[in-house]
């Protein structure tokens, strides 16, 4: 396995307009059934030039709207002690989404520093980080990330990465957004929301239709 630990620049997307213009295509993606055979998690990166990630080389959003993108990549012991979440592997899928939240959390602590994302605070409360602040649109793509690594090295055996969910603009709510998976034997559909907690906190998990009902934690 190639260390990838130098790999900590940022740069700037060449189109100021494609996040906004990624964000117009889920909402019709949304609005129209037309779009779920187009509807998988790699589509979703796609719309913010985010590479098919590996292990050893992948991209993350480094600002709000994916504006601005991070070439990372994990070293083998990095890797390894997020394979250790997982060892021994889940008994059940509720087990398996608890340590998905945990490793989540560990590896917004990995890449926060070397991407200027490791005061990131809760929400969009800018005044309470320092560096790069992201939105719920750069949190879901970066979870996403995150989620098709661990489905594709083997360690999710009881969920799949779904596409990211979208509330609000149709529900007359403000708009957000978040990663999702679903439970492979019985298709129940969740949220993996790491937008509500400062960078390096576990993520919210919630059936997508209790989080399209407008879900917030009670600890906020």
């Amino acid at each position: 396995m190639r260390c990838a630990d130098t790999v900590t620049s940022s740069a700037p997307s060449a189109h100021s307009m494609r996040p906004l213009l990624a964000l117009l295509i889920i909402l019709v993606c949304v609005w129209s059934s037309g779009c779920e055979s187009a509807r998988r998690p790699s589509t979703y990166l796609a719309h913010f030039d985010l590479k098919h990630p590996q292990v050893e080389d992948f991209e993350l959003c480094a600002s709000a709207g994916c504006r601005q993108l991070s070439q990372l990549g994990y070293t083998q012991p990095e890797w390894q002690s997020i394979c250790a979440l997982f060892t021994p592997p889940p008994m059940n899928a509720q087990d398996e989404r608890e340590r998905i939240k945990i490793a989540i959390a560990l590896t917004e602590q990995i890449n926060g520093p070397k991407n200027g994302t490791a005061g990131d605070a809760p929400r969009n409360q800018r005044a309470l980080g320092t560096g790069s602040q992201l939105d719920c649109i750069a949190e879901a793509a970066n979870t996403t990330v995150t989620l098709m690594l661990l489905q594709e090295e083997g360690l999710l055996k009881f969920h799949s990465t779904g596409y990211p969910q979208h509330r609000g603009f149709f529900r007359l709510r403000l708009p957000h957004n978040t990663a999702s998976i679903y439970e492979n034997n019985t298709g129940d559909h969740y949220a993996v929301d790491s937008w509500f907690y400062k960078n390096g906190a576990p993520p919210v998990c919630v059936p997508v239709s209790e989080w399209k009902a407008g879900y917030t934690p009670e600890d906020l």
